[in-house]
């Protein structure tokens, strides 16, 4: 008898139709929440607690007043009218709320980049999916790829993620262009070069 088969692992995040029957999937991610997701969310904060202070909140009132009267001292200390305080206050007041809703707004576009693209490697294909309801697909044959470079930077390195290039033959272009945000970048790495090797070696993709 012949000894069976290990049970073909399904995709998470990559559309399961598109890989072909004999198809093995070796490693799929998304980038990294720590690529994404930290300057819109700070900017969100800061500029949220400002807001909330620069509008007169309801709770913590000694703080929106000492945020108010710094405001003020400025004001004075820049020689404008008592009577201009209160439009120097809005306008900063507008400025702040402007900045906070460009925050919240980067934040969504980074969150709908970070859910609609995914990279994956199979025994096959080099494959980047991007799309949310509709999916588009770019691909490289294991084949063709020539080499994959890492690029870390230190504090990349300390959060366990980094830039990755797949360089190929043919000119392709997911071949040419940077994927950020890979995390363990060196196991996808990995992963890729175990592909090719096992089809430069037995001639065929791996199954």
């Amino acid at each position: 008898m012949s000894a069976p088969q290990a049970p073909k692992v399904l995709p998470k995040h990559l559309k399961a139709t598109y890989l072909g029957d004999q198809e093995v999937l070796l490693e799929e991610t998304r980038g990294t929440k720590w690529y994404y997701f930290p300057g819109p969310v700070a900017l969100a904060i800061v500029f949220g607690v400002l807001t909330y202070l620069s509008w007169g909140g309801r709770m913590g009132w000694a703080f929106t007043h000492t945020y108010v009267g710094a405001v003020s001292w400025l004001a004075k200390l820049a020689h404008l009218s008592q009577g201009t305080h209160g439009i120097v206050l809005y306008g900063i007041a507008a400025i702040v709320l402007i900045v906070f809703l460009v925050a919240l707004l980067w934040l969504l576009v980074r969150y709908l980049r970070w859910i609609s693209t995914v990279y994956a490697v199979t025994s096959n294909r080099v494959i980047v999916q991007k799309g949310i309801l509709g999916k588009n697909f770019d691909e490289i044959p294991v084949t063709q790829v020539r080499g994959v470079d890492v690029h870390q930077s230190f504090g990349q390195r300390l959060l366990h993620y980094g830039t990755l290039r797949v360089s190929s033959e043919g000119g392709a272009r997911i071949g040419n262009e940077d994927w950020n945000g890979i995390p363990r970048p060196f196991e996808f790495q990995k992963r890729l070069e175990n592909a090719s090797e096992a089809i430069d070696l037995s001639g065929r993709p791996s199954r």
